[in-house]
């Protein structure tokens, strides 16, 4: 169980988290997350930003994975390290943690993983890096729901990064190196 949770900002700006799609292999499984937009806090930067990503991409969202294996959540260029929601230009960096070392929320059977949003084009972590903003959580809506713009929760659906990023046509669709031949080969045989 994984709650996401970031500064109430991004939700201010229409980039909220709207659809976590999963990957089940052997030995772990591929969450990724579509997030309606990514903007720069400067707001003449993010419409320059914007008009460039749509032609790029082929899209406004914001897609970011994380893999979970082996009591690890792997971030590949996804992981915040220090960096809060006022670095400039964040670095997408790669790393892995022990699930052990995420802050939760609940207890026993309740407890989930929260995943921290730290940065704003949504690099994640393990703790809180803006701890004096205002935070919005998001959880998982029950199976069969659908997404809702206005909701602050939040859709889970079957399917990987390559999927997800196949639904957009753009000259480049994606540069994720999210599925290596590596971590393939460590995850084993998909199941869903």
């Amino acid at each position: 169980n994984i709650v996401v949770a970031g500064p109430t900002r991004d939700f201010d700006g229409d980039n909220e988290l709207v659809t976590i799609y999963v990957a089940m292999y052997e030995n772990g499984c591929l969450i990724t997350l579509l997030f309606l937009d990514e903007d720069r806090p400067n707001k003449y930067e993010d419409c320059i930003y914007d008009h460039i990503r749509r032609p790029l991409f082929g899209r406004w969202s914001d897609i970011e994975s994380v893999i979970i294996m082996k009591d690890e959540m792997v971030f590949p260029g996804t992981y915040s390290g220090d960096q809060s929601w006022n670095t400039k230009s964040p670095v997408h960096e790669v790393t892995s943690i022990p699930l052990d070392e995420f802050d939760c929320q609940g207890d026993g059977e309740d407890k989930r993983i929260i995943l921290w949003v730290n940065t704003w084009n949504h690099l994640m972590g393990e703790t809180n890096n803006n701890p004096d903003m205002e935070i919005t959580y998001q959880h998982v809506l029950p199976a069969g729901s659908i997404e809702e713009k206005h909701s602050s929760d939040v859709v889970i659906r079957k399917g990987s990064r390559a999927e997800v990023d196949a639904r957009f046509k753009g000259l480049i669709t994606s540069f994720s190196d999210v599925m290596t031949e590596e971590r393939q080969k460590a995850l084993g045989k998909r199941l869903f």
